[in-house]
């Protein structure tokens, strides 16, 4: 380049930098910063936010060089800002970023938050930012001694750039549905239906999921993952997993977390972005009892009878209510009772027989039963505990026994004719009813049968007894037992009952036994001095 042609060039640059003319003659430094956007990353997939890294590159310009500190100045660019604009079809969610001071060279990144809704098509999209910032134009020193007070002439600029966002033609995915036939307390399964809603098919995909909450597991474990293998655009696929839920877990939706891991069109293994969905779990099986009665009373086989009625939700089968003694002092022959299948709602009646011992107390007992079952898929399960209160009774006779004969005399023999009375609320029979005496009363008749009696019905039994005839009169024990059998065929044997004999003196003014004797004696030996005299 020529000297003249230099010249004007120089005064053309001091002229458009706004320094007058006075100033050519003195030694200047002329620059300014040059700043562009540059973001290694500005891929992004539809229903994703992502973070942008906006590095902020400055090549600075210098018209004039001099003194380093002032070729530094004129090609910073000072109080760097970044007002970030909107975009069509774009979730911009950072407003403007300070950025500072920007020297020659790339400083940042600075961070722009990006929302890509489901529904953008694919394509490039330019979000616009603006860039505004301070710098010094022109530094005019004193050239033999450059820190005496330099003048520096600064400026403000504002500049517009945009910066290149592609939303990528990928496969994509989204949860539409999931369901679960799982009740409170149980396993079962759960079905996940999901989407590709991308433009371009997957291939070896698999789907996995992450439960967010230990009620809720995938056969035990947080995570359970299905293959699915090739998935077409627009095609919707149903993932089965096997689930639990805890006892403990709750009638409510419960969060969890899904992610699909694929191979895309260029053979790159690729993961998607995060997908949420909820599962809402079936109540527990439920099941109450009504109308629970008993015949218990101590000592004494009764009868326990109820309703067992299907809460739901689901339709139970192969029912069966069971017993659990809570105590060794009831005691059932059978413990299960058969129900038929029950719908939600519906009820069935259960009876079972259950004995009471002898050491147990009257008064209000609590008894618990369970319902076995199988559910809707044919799984085996029981309910939790059922508990009834019952009344039981205190101890009582089968039979009430009054003596209505029971009057000998003293060394005779009489009857002993006693009135049974059935005091049970069903019918007793083959009733063998044996008696136990002691001297000085006697029997050799202690035997007697009733066939049949009826719940309030009477029959009289009769025993033959005796006395000796030196037995003093009044009143002597005898005992009576009975066994017999019930209408469930169960034979039983009573209490024994006591009663009193009544033994009266010999009636008629008869002489006593060895005063008869006495006399015959005195008339036998009177026989023999006769005899002896008349020989």
């Amino acid at each position: 380049m020529s000297q003249k042609l230099l010249t004007v060039v120089l005064a053309l640059a001091i002229v458009f930098s706004g320094v007058p003319l006075a100033a050519a003659a003195e030694n200047q430094v002329i620059g300014r910063p040059e700043l562009s956007l540059s973001v290694p990353d500005n891929r992004v997939e539809p229903g994703e936010t992502k973070t942008l890294n906006v590095s902020i590159v400055n090549d600075g310009t210098l018209v004039r060089g001099g003194p380093e500190a002032f070729t530094t100045r004129v090609t910073t660019a000072r109080a760097v800002r970044l007002d970030i604009q909107e975009v069509p079809g774009l979730d911009v969610q950072t407003d403007d970023i300070a950025v500072g001071q920007v020297a020659e060279g790339v400083t940042g990144p600075a961070q722009i938050a990006v929302t890509v809704p489901e529904d953008v098509p694919p394509g490039t999209y330019r979000l616009p930012v603006e860039l505004s910032y301070t710098y010094t134009s022109v530094v005019t020193y004193d050239e033999a001694n450059p820190n005496n007070n330099p003048k520096f002439n600064d400026r403000s600029a504002t500049q517009r750039v945009t910066i290149p966002i592609v939303v990528q033609d990928r496969a994509r995915f989204r949860v539409v549905d999931v369901e679960t036939d799982t009740q409170i307390g149980d396993n079962g399964t759960m079905v996940a239906s999901v989407r590709n809603v991308g433009t371009d098919p997957a291939r070896e995909a698999s789907v996995q999921l992450t439960s967010q909450n230990n009620d809720l597991q995938f056969g035990r474990a947080e995570t359970a993952e299905s293959f699915v293998g090739e998935w077409a655009p627009g095609e919707t696929k149903q993932v089965t997993f096997p689930v639990d839920l805890a006892d403990s877990a709750e009638l409510r939706d419960y969060t969890v977390i899904g992610r699909v891991t694929y191979t895309d069109t260029d053979g790159i293994v690729r993961s998607s972005n995060e997908l949420r969905a909820s599962v809402r779990p079936l109540e527990e099986q439920s099941f109450a009892l009504s109308a629970v009665e008993s015949t218990l009373r101590v000592n004494y086989e009764g009868t326990v009878t109820g309703t067992v009625t299907n809460q739901g939700p689901g339709t139970i089968s192969d029912g069966v209510v069971v017993y659990q003694p809570a105590s060794e002092n009831f005691d059932a022959s059978e413990t299960e009772y058969a129900i038929p299948d029950l719908a939600p709602g519906e009820s069935a009646e259960f009876a079972f027989d259950i004995e009471v011992s002898s050491a147990a107390d009257p008064g209000s007992r609590q008894l618990r039963f369970l319902v076995q079952y199988e559910n809707e898929g044919g799984d085996s399960r029981q309910s939790g505990p059922l508990n009834a209160r019952v009344a039981v009774d205190a101890e009582r006779d089968p039979f009430t026994v009054e003596a209505s004969e029971a009057t000998v005399a003293a060394g005779d023999s009489g009857r002993l004719t006693l009135t049974v009375t059935n005091a049970e609320d069903e019918t007793l029979s083959d009733i063998s009813a044996k008696l136990f005496v002691d001297d000085p009363i006697s029997s050799n008749d202690d035997e007697a049968f009733i066939g049949e009696l009826g719940p309030g019905e009477s029959a009289e039994i009769t025993f033959e007894v005796s006395t000796a005839g030196s037995t003093f009169a009044k009143d002597y024990p005898v005992s009576v037992d009975f066994e017999y059998d019930r209408e469930d065929g169960t034979t039983q044997v009573s209490d024994t009952f006591r009663l009193p004999v009544t033994v009266e003196t010999g009636g008629g003014g008869d002489l006593p036994i060895t005063l008869v004797a006495g006399l015959g004696a005195l008339v036998l030996i009177g026989v023999a001095v006769v005899v002896v005299r008349r020989r």
